[in-house]
């Protein structure tokens, strides 16, 4: 599908077609897998995409999650 070379940094460059049929857009993250010898990469959904499939919860709960949100969307952004 796609052919790409490893920079002397270890760096690739994910080929146009594939980051197109994955959805994959500037300055998104992916994860990496390893799987016998071969390597996954995998996008990560963003914290919009995830957006309601959550159910709210009430009271202390609520805190502890919007809390628990907060920290995620901070260590993402850095």
């Amino acid at each position: 599908m796609g052919l790409a070379t490893v920079s002397s940094k270890g760096q690739i460059t994910l080929p146009a077609k594939i980051r197109s049929k994955l959805g994959i857009r500037s300055k998104d993250k992916v994860q990496f897998f390893v799987r016998d010898n071969e390597i996954i990469v995998r996008p990560l959904k963003s914290f919009r995409e995830l957006r309601g499939s959550i159910a709210p919860k009430k009271g202390d709960q609520r805190k502890i999650l919007r809390d628990t949100v907060a920290r995620h969307v901070m260590e993402v952004n850095d």
